[in-house]
């Protein structure tokens, strides 16, 4: 895998004790996510659009995409999708989309093909121009969740004995 030959990133899927937390699709579609987003930072100048660019991190920020990169020329905005294989789907969420319909010709899409061998990047400018999306409507179950009663400090103050402090 040339992820881990060349960029040395370590193997995110043991093969061998297969874990019920290693087959959840959520997790597989994060490590494809974060495996693609490495490829990409380490890749992205030897694309034509973005060689004289500054790649700026903004995945934690949860705006619609991933990194902003500067050139001489223009700002961009750019999503990354992993797909494993040398061909697949990729899904938008809803607020990748709106921020595509946003910004247009400035938000790329560079999809990040055949992780599992040679990867190969494709970019897509202006994606909800160029590509055809299909809505869907994704009901999410409800979440229990678990507050605590009182502020943490007032209970740390009443146990005070029983934990020590750091």
């Amino acid at each position: 895998m040339i992820l881990q030959n060349e960029f040395n990133v370590k193997n995110l899927i043991q093969s061998s004790l297969i874990s019920p937390i290693t087959q959840s699709r959520f997790k597989s579609m994060q490590e494809t996510g974060m495996e693609a987003e490495l490829f990409f930072m380490k890749t992205y100048q030897k694309i034509d659009i973005f060689s004289t660019g500054h790649l700026e991190d903004a995945r934690l920020y949860g705006d619609g995409y991933d990194f902003q990169i500067t050139t001489s020329d223009n700002t961009y905005v750019v999503e990354v999708k992993g797909i494993r294989q040398k061909q697949g789907k990729i899904r938008l969420t809803e607020k990748e989309y709106l921020k595509a319909e946003a910004y247009k010709n400035d938000y790329i899409l560079a999809v990040i093909l055949n992780l599992c061998d040679i990867p190969k990047v494709k970019i897509i400018e202006n994606p909800i121009k160029n590509l055809s999306f299909k809505e869907k409507i994704i009901k999410s179950k409800l979440t229990k969740e678990y507050h605590l009663e009182t502020d943490i400090l007032i209970w740390l103050a009443k146990s005070a004995d029983k934990f020590s402090k750091f």
